[in-house]
């Protein structure tokens, strides 16, 4: 099983794009506070797709608290020219709560 959940806020507003085929994406970062020690944090490349990266790009602004739940998918580039193979991480976004968001006004 596959399952991810990250608390944590956006380091960016998404970036929202169209492929080729008219489907929406959108990539952003989750700056996720280590457990162990809350000075530290991981950064983590996201991206969600259509309705979902849709109300991203609409709601969500650098700062703002998300909980993601999603998978984890890693990509390998294998070179054909001898260089070390790279693998990319990118965690998948299913769900998406959008928490804190610290650019709006608390309403009294």
């Amino acid at each position: 099983m596959n399952n991810i959940k990250i608390l944590g806020r956006l380091t960016a507003a998404p970036e929202l794009k169209t492929s080729t085929n008219g489907r929406s994406y959108a990539f952003f970062t989750v700056a996720a506070p280590r457990q162990n020690n809350r000075d530290e944090a991981d950064f983590i490349r996201c991206i969600a797709f259509d309705k979902l990266a849709n109300a991203m790009a609409k709601h969500c602004g650098k700062g703002r608290q998300i909980l993601l739940d999603g998978r984890l998918e890693v990509n390998v580039s294998d070179k054909q020219d001898g260089s070390p193979t790279t693998f990319f991480h990118t965690v998948v976004a299913h769900h998406v709560d959008f928490l804190h968001d610290p650019n709006r006004e608390a309403v009294a």
